[in-house]
């Protein structure tokens, strides 16, 4: 059981970590579409190894962050699709709103 816990609490760092690395490639980007700017090559050299690494972790953690949205996304459309074949009665209906 506590192992249960330290992998959810690891998750939740890695999701963490990795929403930040998405949030500084996204401004990263938006600097460069308006001003030309390239803040990561600016701050650790144009095509270095550190700004070739931290490309690369903006790019694994919205990877990441992707097949976490979509697994959720299939979570959520199963549980809905089980809870719409719950509610229905079987019933048919007329335009005229009769029971048939």
């Amino acid at each position: 059981m506590h192992t249960e816990g330290m992998i959810h609490d690891n998750m939740s760092k890695v999701k963490g970590i990795s929403k930040l690395l998405v949030i500084i490639g996204a401004l990263n980007w938006g600097l460069i579409g308006i001003l030309n700017l390239d803040l990561v090559a600016l701050l650790f050299g144009k095509k270095s190894t550190a700004s070739r690494l931290v490309y690369t972790l903006v790019g694994l953690s919205g990877a990441y962050l992707l097949m976490r949205h979509k697994e959720r996304f299939l979570e959520m459309k199963k549980h809905l699709h089980k809870e719409s074949e719950k509610k229905y009665s079987g019933k048919q209906y007329s335009w005229s709103g009769i029971q048939q």
